[in-house]
């Protein structure tokens, strides 16, 4: 499931009065498209009169990039809750995920049969359920060896990846592409020329919409027909 706003707001309501006695505060709540997390709560920091470090201005954020179980994007609230109890109570933990969050975490798993961890885990099928359509710019390397790679682009970095690549004695052949197949979105934005491997018939299935680029080192066209 993709969790919408209304039904976070009725978790956290129900999860506030169940599982901390009514104790958080309500906060506003933001959906976004993140794809480096599931669950967030963030906050201001600031100093009273006294030097004391207050936590302040919470707002509770929720990706909906992947589709998670119900059960998983409970877990994220209750886990984003256990934060926000700690923040705005003003106790001192060991780490982020120190030993209160732990005792806590441990305690709402045992008495609510819930399965709260300390990160969430981003394993091949979480990743392969981000649909969100985005552009790429990306690098389709044959190496000497045979093995193909890809490399997605972070914007800022093509020309410097285009210099890496073209003087490295290990590629044979490079072809540039944009797409905004979401397939591509499971490779990270890559600042430095990194190649991830990947088969030529899984390749060949997800550039059939792409746009072939040609690069001259210092700009990025469409490839001439």
């Amino acid at each position: 499931m993709k969790p919408d706003i209304t039904y976070v707001r009725k978790k956290f309501d129900e999860f506030n009065k169940i599982c901390f006695d009514g104790q958080l505060p309500t906060i506003p709540i933001r959906m976004s498209t993140a794809r480096n997390y599931i669950g967030s709560v963030r906050y201001q920091v600031k100093r009273n009169l006294t030097g004391q470090i207050v936590y302040s201005d919470f707002v509770l954020c929720i990706s909906t990039r992947f589709d998670l179980s119900e059960a998983e994007v409970e877990d994220t609230i209750l886990h984003e809750m256990i934060h926000l109890y700690v923040y705005s109570n003003g106790i001192q933990d060991t780490a982020p995920h120190g030993e209160v969050f732990r005792r806590m975490m441990d305690e709402l798993n045992m008495r609510f049969h819930r399965h709260i961890t300390v990160a969430h885990r981003f394993n091949e099928e979480t990743t392969n359920t981000d649909m969100h359509i985005k552009p790429h710019v990306l690098c389709v390397t044959r190496l000497e060896n045979g093995k193909c790679c890809v490399t997605v682009c972070a914007r800022t970095r093509i020309f410097d990846i285009y210099r890496t690549l073209s003087l490295s004695p290990l590629v044979r052949e490079m072809q540039w592409y944009y797409s905004v197949d979401p397939f591509f979105n499971r490779f990270p934005n890559s600042l430095t020329a990194k190649l991830y491997r990947i088969t030529v018939e899984e390749l060949k299935e997800h550039l059939k919409t792409a746009v072939p680029l040609e690069c001259d080192g210092r700009r990025m066209l469409r490839k001439k027909e």
